[in-house]
C-alpha cells in the first residue's frame, strides 16, 4: 500500500552541515534551511518542521547516499518514523537532465523535486544492524590497509622492472617492517569481521549458506552480506547482478544499430571485482566451471563473456542456497 504525501523535502548534506528545501503547498513558496550535521542539528531540524506546521506523517524526505555522513540523519529520522528515503546520487542527477550551476541550496531543492516527482518508486531507509554495519565498517578499514600495502610495495617493483636493484633492495628493508605489521592488522581485522558474523546467529547463517558455494570465501561472503543488507535488499540474484555489474543488456535499435550484449558501467565496482576474482579462482579450482569454460572458449566465446556468465552462475547459487535455506549441494549430469 502506497503513502500519501502532501509534503516533500529534499536534504543535500555535507560533512558538517545539512540544506533543507521543504515543499509545503503549491500556493506557498518552498521553505530553506541549513542545519549542522550532528544530533543537535536533527533536533532543530525536527522542531523546524513543527513550526511550520508539516505533517510529518505525511512528508516525504529524500537524500542522497553520501557513504558515511547521510547515516546519523537517516538513523535519526527512522527512528521518528518519518518516511525517509536514501536515493543513489546518480539517479537524481541524471533523472533532471542538463543543470547548469550548483550550490547546497539549489541541490537542496532539486533533490525536493526529484522526490515530488518519483513519489511513487520511494522505498523507506532501512537501516543495516549495528552487526552488519560494523562488518561495513570494518572491510572499509581492511581495504584501506591493503591499499596501503600496495603503495608501499609499488616503489620496489618500478625499481626492480627499471633495473636499479640496489636500490629497490634498500626501499624493500625500509618498508619491510611497515607492510608487516600492515599485514598483521589486516588479518587482526578480518577476525573481528569474523568474530562478529559468527556471533549474530542471522549472519552467521546467511554467511554459512553463502560460503557453501565452491570458491566463495570470507571475503566475497562478508561483502556480499554488506551490499544486500543480509540479503533483504534485493528479491532476485538477477537484481544483485545488475546492481554489482554483471547482467548482460541487449544494445539495438531499428534495423541498423545491432551492437554486441554488454554490461553496464553503472555498478558498485567493488563487488563487481569481487564476483571476478571468485569466476578466476572457480575456473582454476572447480571442474565443473574449468569444463563449462573451456567449453565456451572453443566455441568460439570471447574469454571474458564467458567469466561474466561464470560470476552471474556462482551469484544465481549463492543467492539460492540463501532463499531456500539450504547448503549447496553440486549436481553432477
Amino acid at each position: 500500500m502506497k503513502v500519501k504525501f502532501n509534503y516533500f523535502a529534499g536534504i543535500d548534506i555535507s560533512k558538517k552541515t545539512f540544506d533543507v528545501t521543504v515543499f509545503l503547498s503549491e500556493d506557498q513558496k518552498e521553505s530553506f534551511k541549513k542545519f549542522d550535521n550532528n544530533l543537535r542539528g536533527c533536533e532543530k531540524f525536527i522542531k523546524w518542521l513543527t513550526k511550520l506546521d508539516v505533517e510529518l506523517d505525511l512528508l516525504l524526505i529524500c537524500m542522497e547516499n553520501t557513504g558515511i555522513y547521510h547515516r546519523l540523519l537517516a538513523s535519526y529520522l527512522a527512528s521518528t518514523n518519518i518516511f525517509t528515503w536514501v536515493e543513489n546520487a546518480s539517479q537524481i542527477k541524471w533523472s533532471i537532465g542538463i543543470q547548469r550551476g550548483k550550490n547546497d541550496k539549489v541541490d537542496s531543492k532539486r533533490i525536493m523535486t526529484y522526490a515530488k516527482r518519483n513519489h511513487d518508486s520511494a522505498k523507506a531507509y532501512e537501516e543495516k544492524s549495528k552487526d552488519l554495519q560494523q562488518v561495513a565498517d570494518l572491510l572499509a578499514v581492511r581495504k584501506r590497509i591493503i591499499d596501503c600495502i600496495k603503495i608501499l610495495k609499488v616503489p620496489v617493483k618500478e625499481l626492480s622492472a627499471a633495473g636499479l636493484k640496489d636500490q629497490a633492495r634498500i626501499v624493500e628493508k625500509t618498508t619491510r617492517k611497515s607492510i608487516t605489521t600492515l599485514e598483521k592488522e589486516k588479518l587482526n581485522v578480518e577476525d573481528t569481521i569474523k568474530k562478529i558474523i559468527t556471533k549474530n546467529e542471522i549472519l552467521n547463517e546467511i554467511y554459512t549458506y553463502v560460503t557453501s558455494v565452491k570458491n566463495v570465501g570470507f571475503v566475497a561472503a562478508s561483502h556480499l552480506l554488506v551490499y544486500t543488507n543480509g540479503f533483504t535488499k534485493f528479491q532476485s540474484a538477477k537484481q544483485i547482478a545488475a546492481y554489482s555489474g554483471i547482467a548482460p543488456y541487449e544494445f539495438s535499435s531499428g534495423t541498423s544499430v545491432r551492437g554486441r550484449t554488454r554490461v553496464h558501467h553503472m555498478a558498485n565496482k567493488r563487488l563487481k571485482t569481487i564476483l571476478h576474482m571468485c569466476a578466476i579462482s572457480s575456473v582454476g579450482n572447480n571442474e565443473e566451471m574449468k569444463i563449462y569454460f573451456d567449453r565456451k572458449v572453443g566455441e568460439g566465446k570471447n574469454k571474458m563473456l564467458v567469466l561474466n556468465a561464470i560470476r552471474n552462475k556462482i551469484l544465481a547459487r549463492v543467492f539460492s542456497c540463501v532463499k531456500n535455506k539450504r547448503m549447496y549441494e553440486p549436481y553432477f549430469a
